[in-house]
């Protein structure tokens, strides 16, 4: 098998240079057997030409005047001297056609269709199997004109003897050129292939021998030509070879000395390794308790603000009871019906601003449960809670969209989330004196969730804060009016808290802050961890 693969390449060249010979050799014998033959063809076509005038000058005058015995006579001499002439056919345009022969002479009324086709096409030479003749025919019609007048046609049948015997030996030549080729070909295509291949081959070996890690080859090489540069870039590689492994070799003893310098330090930092770990994640403990608790001291912030908005109005009008009673008691008017009335409408404002504190108490102690609920819903009782501030801001809020969509999570967290973006909504538009604030909510299913939308008009977020405003501590307000952490933990409610999204980008004139949660069903068809009616019972 190896001798074999050995010599694959050999038989390749041999071949490939066979062939190719070849190929110029039947090339030449196509191209030059149509020329011999055409070349035979012109010979012939100037004899037929030179006999048929020297017969028309003979016979001219016995033509005009019509002495077919002088024409008889005159072309049985033609024929009997000339062996390669088979028939002369003497064709007038009227009166009989004479058709003679080295023996005999015939008269014709009318011409074979075929001869008289020929006439049409006269001064040509073609071969034909001639009906008047046995055999195959070179037949050639020549016009007789006097004066410019048209007489009419001869018509000469040359023997085709010769003219296949030279083609026969113009085909034998070429065969035996062929042959002679051929035999070239074995003999110079042994010798051109070895020659080519017999380098190649020995330098393939000292590839071999150098992939296997013999670097110490001997390449010699006596060629001067490609092969012989080829043997000489093949040393200079082994050379070079040779130098670079002597080069890794001191490496890897560098390195074999660096590793152990380095092992040494990497076992020393591992001995702190641990107290440090420990050390930097109480650091991060705290860091993340820091901003749980500055968050929730910013809530708390928002949570005073909102309930003191919402007992404005029940003070006011407390205030103002409290003015009518000491007025009717100056006016001398304070009887017990007017004290009951003053008390029922006391108790009622009293009560309402205690309801107030009920549904704040509730609103920032939520239930750490996963649970089913609508974001439509939510969101109405965050703007419940927060509608005296937008109007004391006189900011319009409009909520739009499906409210029956329905997800399932953290109910009370979405609702800090969705106060907190109101109250960045807020602060923005206040910020920038929008002429007609408004706060837009577009709840939606969209590719399989609940999508919701919170936009201003307040001008939008400047490109180079865009990708900020989730960041810790990142805050475009005063040190007094925020420390920028809102944002930072509403995100990690809803990606880390309820695996959701939040993003923003500014649309139409203001920010758009996008919510994106799975919809309930999700969670019914592919969880295994909550079960409805268990919820619906609590």
């Amino acid at each position: 098998m190896k001798t074999r693969y050995r010599y694959r390449l050999f038989i390749k060249v041999f071949v490939l240079f066979g062939f190719i010979v070849l190929m110029i050799v039947l090339f030449i014998g196509y191209m030059v057997i149509p020329l011999q033959k055409k070349s035979l063809q012109e010979i012939m076509y100037a004899q037929a030409v030179s006999v048929s005038r020297s017969i028309v000058q003979a016979n001219s005058d016995a033509m005009i005047n019509q002495d077919f015995g002088f024409i008889v006579e005159h072309n049985l001499h033609v024929l009997k001297n000339n062996n390669g002439i088979l028939y002369i056919l003497i064709s007038p345009i009227r009166g009989q056609k004479i058709f003679i022969k080295p023996a005999s002479w015939e008269v014709y009324e009318t011409l074979n269709p075929l001869l008289d086709r020929l006439q049409n096409d006269h001064d040509q030479l073609l071969f034909l199997n001639n009906q008047l003749m046995t055999g195959k025919v070179y037949h050639f019609v020549y016009p007789i004109n006097f004066s410019g007048i048209e007489w009419g046609w001869i018509h000469i049948g040359f023997s085709t003897e010769k003219y296949d015997y030279y083609v026969k030996e113009i085909n034998s030549q070429i065969a035996y050129i062929i042959v002679v080729s051929l035999i070239l070909i074995l003999f110079l295509g042994f010798f051109f292939a070895r020659w080519i291949t017999r380098p190649l081959l020995n330098l393939g070996d000292l590839a071999k021998q150098v992939a296997a890690g013999n670097l110490d080859v001997t390449v010699i090489s006596s060629r001067d030509d490609e092969i012989g540069d080829l043997f000489l870039n093949f040393k200079q590689m082994v050379s070079a070879l040779k130098h670079s492994k002597q080069q890794q070799e001191n490496y890897n003893q560098h390195l074999e000395i660096e590793v152990r310098r380095r092992t040494k330090e990497l076992n020393e930092l591992n001995k702190n390794l641990d107290h440090r770990v420990k050390t930097e994640i109480l650091r991060r403990r705290e860091q993340e308790q820091m901003l749980v608790h500055q968050s929730r001291l910013a809530a708390i912030g928002e949570m005073v603000g909102a309930i003191a908005h919402q007992w404005r109005q029940p003070l006011n009008a407390l205030g103002l009871v409290l003015q009518n009673l000491q007025l009717t008691h100056q006016q001398g008017k304070l009887n017990d019906e007017a004290i009951q009335r003053c008390m029922e409408k006391s108790e009622r404002l009293i009560n309402k601003m205690s309801s107030t504190i009920d549904d704040f108490k509730d609103f920032f102690k939520p239930k750490r449960n996963l649970e089913f609920f609508k974001p439509y819903s939510s969101v109405e009782s965050v703007l419940e809670l927060l509608s005296a501030t937008f109007k004391s801001k006189a900011i319009n809020v409009e909520i739009m969209g499906d409210k029956q969509l329905e997800v399932y999570g953290y109910k009370g967290e979405f609702s800090q989330v969705i106060m907190n973006l109101f109250g960045n909504a807020s602060d923005a538009l206040m910020e920038n004196h929008s002429e007609h604030p408004l706060i837009t909510i577009r709840i939606k299913k969209n590719r399989g969730k609940v999508v919701i939308d919170i936009s201003d008009n307040a001008g939008g977020i400047k490109q180079q804060n865009l990708h900020k405003v989730f960041d810790p501590y990142f805050t475009t307000k005063s040190s007094s009016e925020g420390i920028g952490i809102g944002l930072y933990m509403s995100k990690m409610i809803i990606e880390k808290n309820m695996q959701g999204k939040l993003y923003v980008n500014n649309r139409d004139g203001g920010a758009t802050f996008t919510i994106e949660l799975a919809l309930a069903s999700d969670f019914q068809k592919n969880s295994n961890i909550v079960d409805r009616k268990k919820l619906n019972q609590q």
